[in-house]
Parts: C-alpha cells; sequence; structure tokens
C-alpha cells in the first residue's frame, strides 16, 4: 500500500479505490477501534459485504493488532447472534447493507458493543433504541485520520476467525493463525507468480476461508481484486470479460452453473491465466470445458479445510494424461504443498497401502491450533501419532486414496459412506452416474431415509426441467450401477440449494425430503 499507492486496489461494481484509499479508511477504523476499546480484546468483527467498509475493515481490524471475524448479513439471524457472541467481539465494523440485520444483533446482546460505520451518516436510530451500545458513524469517525500502520504481532495471534458450516450440530469456530496464513500466502505468491497488473476474481463470501486467499495473495502483490457484482451471479462469464479478468478462483459449483447456461464455450475467456478450483469435488469435464474455455490459463484443483488454512494440495489439469487420472469422473486433489503433509490411514490410524481408501490426516505449518472454546473437539481431531514422533496432525475426515504415483484422489467423506443393503456405497459413484446420464454436473445423491444406523436406499437430485423424463435417467444409473446403489427415486428441480459458501447444499436436500417438500 506504501509503495503504489495510487494503484487500484479494489473494483466494485464501477467504482475503483485505489490502494491509498482503502489504507485511509483502514486507518480510520483502526484507530477509532484503539479509541473504542483500548483494552483491546483479541477479536472485532466485520459485519459487512462486498462493500468498501467489508475490505477496509478487515485491514483496520488486522492494524489494530487484532484479528477479524466475518459476519454476513445474509446469514439466518440466529447464526448472527451465535458468531458474534460465541467469538467474543467487543468491536462491530458494519456496513450499509449490515443494518437490516443490526437490531438482531444488538436486541439480545448482553455486554456492550462498539460499533464502527464509517460509510453511515446517522446512526441515531440504533443509538436511541440501544443505548448501552456505543455507535461511532461517518461523521464521528472524521477526525480520525491517521496513517496506516500495521503492528508487530506473535506468529500465534490469531489472524481471523470463521466458523463452519454447522452443516451437522453447532458450527464449529476456527482460529487461523498469522503464522499459519503467512505459511499459505507465500507459497501462492511463489507458486503462482501473482504480479501488480493481474486483475483477481472474489467470488467468495468473507465468511468463507476462500475469500483469504484471493484477498491478502492480490494484495500482497499490489494487484487489483474484483468481488463479483450481483447483477454477474448468474452471468460470472460477463463478468470475467468486461474486466478482462486474470485470475479466476470458484468452487466448482459455480463452474457448474455456467456449463448449464453454456458459458463455458471455446475460448470464452482468453484474459485468464490461473484458474483455482476448490471446496467440493470438480469434476473432470468441467475441467476440460474450463481449459477449452481459458486456453491461456492454467487450471488447478485445489483441495484443503479450514483447519488446514484455505488449501494445502493441489493437482494440475491438462487433457492429455489428466483424463486417466480421474476415479468416477472426479479431478484428483494431488500432492500435498511443500512443506506440508498428507498421511493415508487406515481405522487404528495406520498409514495403508497405495491404492487402500482410508482417511486423510494433514500436519505442516498451516495447520491450525484447534478449534474455539472447545479443547474436547479439538483432541478428537487434532492427534499425535506415536509411529510418527511429536508431529501433529488433523483428521479431516475425508476418504482417499493415493495411487503409485503418490496422486491423492478424493472418494468421500466418512459420514457420506453408508451401508445398504450390507453393501458399503460411496455417493460420488452414484453422483458419477446421475452426470453422465443427465450430461451436466448439477447432480447429486443423498442418502435416504435413514433411521439410526441404518440407510433405507438414495434419492437423486438434477438440475433441470421438472417435466423431463427420469425413467431414461433411472434406466441409466441401472445398466452402470449395482441395484443397491441405484436411486430409489430422482427428483427434478429447476436448481439445487447451494449453502452458505456457494456449494451444493446436500443437508437441505435431505431436509426436504424429510419435510416431504419433494
Amino acid at each position: 500500500m506504501e509503495t503504489n499507492p495510487d494503484r487500484p486496489a479494489l473494483q466494485l461494481d464501477e467504482h475503483c479505490y485505489s490502494y491509498a484509499e482503502l489504507a485511509e479508511v483502514g486507518a480510520t477504523i483502526a484507530d477509532a477501534i484503539g479509541d473504542v476499546a483500548p483494552t483491546r480484546g483479541p477479536l472485532a468483527g466485520v459485519f459487512a459485504a462486498n462493500s468498501l467498509t467489508a475490505y477496509a475493515g478487515v485491514i483496520g481490524i488486522l492494524a489494530a493488532g487484532r484479528g477479524y471475524v466475518p459476519v454476513h448479513p445474509e446469514f439466518p439471524p440466529q447464526r448472527i447472534r451465535d458468531v458474534v457472541d460465541r467469538s467474543g467481539v467487543d468491536v462491530l465494523v458494519v456496513g450499509q447493507e449490515a443494518l437490516e440485520g443490526l437490531n438482531t444483533v444488538l436486541e439480545q446482546r448482553a455486554s456492550p458493543l462498539a460499533v464502527i460505520a464509517p460509510q453511515i451518516d446517522d446512526l441515531g436510530p440504533w443509538a436511541r433504541r440501544h443505548p448501552r451500545h456505543r455507535f461511532l458513524s461517518a461523521g464521528a469517525l472524521r477526525h480520525h485520520r491517521p496513517p496506516l500502520e500495521l503492528p508487530q504481532v506473535a506468529g500465534d495471534d490469531t489472524a481471523y476467525l470463521l466458523f463452519t458450516s454447522g452443516s451437522t450440530g453447532t458450527p464449529k469456530g476456527v482460529p487461523v493463525t498469522h503464522r499459519n496464513a503467512r505459511a499459505y500466502v507465500d507459497y501462492i505468491c511463489h507458486a503462482y507468480g501473482i504480479e501488480p497488473d493481474d486483475r483477481v476474481s472474489q467470488t467468495f463470501k468473507l465468511a468463507f476461508d476462500l475469500s483469504v486467499h484471493d484477498i491478502f495473495t492480490t494484495w500482497s502483490a499490489g494487484a487489483c481484486l474484483y468481488p463479483l457484482a450481483k447483477r454477474h451471479r448468474m452471468a460470472p462469464g460477463r463478468f470475467i470479460r468486461e474486466h478482462e479478468l486474470t485470475r479466476w478462483f470458484s468452487v466448482p459449483t459455480l463452474a457448474m452453473t455456467m456449463d448449464r447456461f453454456r458459458q463455458l464455450k471455446p475460448n470464452a475467456f482468453p484474459s485468464l491465466r490461473t484458474s483455482l478450483f476448490c471446496g467440493e469435488p470438480l469434476p473432470a469435464s468441467i475441467a476440460d470445458k474450463w481449459a477449452d474455455a481459458a486456453p491461456n490459463s492454467t487450471v488447478d484443483n485445489l483441495y484443503g479445510p479450514t483447519e488446514a488454512t484455505i488449501a494445502i494440495t493441489a493437482y494440475r489439469w491438462d487433457d492429455t494424461d489428466c483424463p486417466d487420472d480421474c476415479v468416477n469422473g472426479v479431478v484428483p486433489i494431488g500432492r500435498a504443498f511443500p512443506g506440508q503433509k498428507a498421511m493415508v490411514v487406515d481405522d487404528e490410524m495406520q498409514p495403508v497401502e497405495p491404492g487402500e481408501i482410508g482417511e486423510l490426516l494433514l500436519a505442516g505449518s498451516q495447520l491450525t491450533p484447534g478449534y474455539w472454546k472447545a479443547p474436547g473437539i479439538t483432541r478428537d481431531r487434532y492427534v499425535y501419532l506415536q509411529h510418527t514422533g511429536d508431529r501433529r496432525w488433523y483428521r479431516t475426515g475425508d476418504l482417499v486414496h493415493r495411487d503409485q504415483r503418490g496422486c491423492l484422489h478424493f472418494v468421500g467423506r466418512v459420514d457420506d459412506q453408508v451401508q445398504i443393503q450390507g453393501h458399503r456405497v460411496e455417493l460420488t459413484e452414484i453422483d458419477h452416474a446421475l452426470r453422465e446420464g443427465c450430461g451436466h454436473d448439477m447432480a447429486v445423491s443423498v442418502a435416504w431415509p435413514c433411521e439410526a444406523d441404518e440407510v433405507g436406499g438414495v434419492v437423486g437430485f438434477v438440475a433441470g426441467d421438472a417435466n423431463a423424463d427420469t425413467q431414461k435417467l433411472t434406466d441409466h444409473c441401472r445398466r452402470c450401477l449395482p441395484d443397491y446403489m441405484v436411486p430409489s427415486r430422482i427428483v427434478q428441480l429447476q436448481d439445487l440449494p447451494r449453502n452458505t459458501s456457494g456449494k451444493i447444499d446436500r443437508t437441505e436436500l435431505t431436509r426436504m425430503l424429510d419435510d416431504g417438500e419433494v
């Protein structure tokens, strides 16, 4: 920010903010935090999305020596309250887009909060309604104009705290340290050579850890960040072309949606030089189509849980050898980054032979310290193994196998491995059959009905015309799957539900079945 203050840093809709402008708002927020909360708690919240306040809020909180906690305005009210209360933040940086939900936070908050709103002129109605809280609007912040100074922080200090999606049970908080984040950002900047002239996509909400990749690799290189505008959410291809983006990163579901709407045409995105996908299995057909649409770009499949800081393995696609590497039509997750470790183990936590399926364990400098104020579950998931010395490992709950060349292949979740009629079933194999049969990748399977440890069968879900012939799709599944794996029924929806991270939401599909909505 000091080297090239006039360079573009953030493109929001039609407005481009320079590094100097971003730093000024960030410094204002940092100074205000020091003023309203001088005792300095470890964390502060960002209640904003796709706005100057959201991105400057991240900078300001870090510049104040705290870690940031993203709270998305579109979260359900109870989720918003849970994140704010469980994180223990005493400062909340609020954007205009979050005002509707601010009362949700303040009404049931027992301890006082300092609300900082650098782009809102009048917070009088909220101040009168919630007198125990303190409010600083744009007018009150005008005297806070110090230069931006980054503080000295310890490597073990929390850089940000994220809460998992909470698809089962209460969401878990994952504090990521400065040391964890620096290990990741340093490697990515070196591996992908991001440059000041790059124009980088930002398709993720701040509450999804993949957003950290976009923000900090971009700004570390002095490049410009391009958050996906609302009007382009159904047509990201146009967004790429309009801004001539050079770097792309998204969940595969977004690319699958683009394919459904015929946006992945050959040479559609000639400006792209790097294309990354992460967050869920990447269909080989999508990788192949994307490579044709972005002929000047590499296409990499990244993998990593939040607990291992954003991503920790990678696989590079090419259309010659890679199709033969794929299993069930899914691109491999590749090999661990240099300096990071991956091990495949059996139920006894012993390494398995190449080709055998086991749980993936991860270790290295990107491994986070544990779960936020949850020592019990931390002990369960972060383990020391006698045969590896004093190395600490994270149990991912993901089933993989390593081939003879050392490449890792995602098989499914431990939780998604089900027994049907005495047979062990991987849902990814059924997904593959559904996708082949319907001719696109917006198709998944769920185990249903489930009672205790008993699974009655499988139901398939496919996006598309509700009047389409599902019998042909069932017949296709019968031709390539054993009888016990063939979906008992196939449901067609106009679109498949997504979770807050933009991924296909199997939990919501199961709920729809349980509630008789489909």
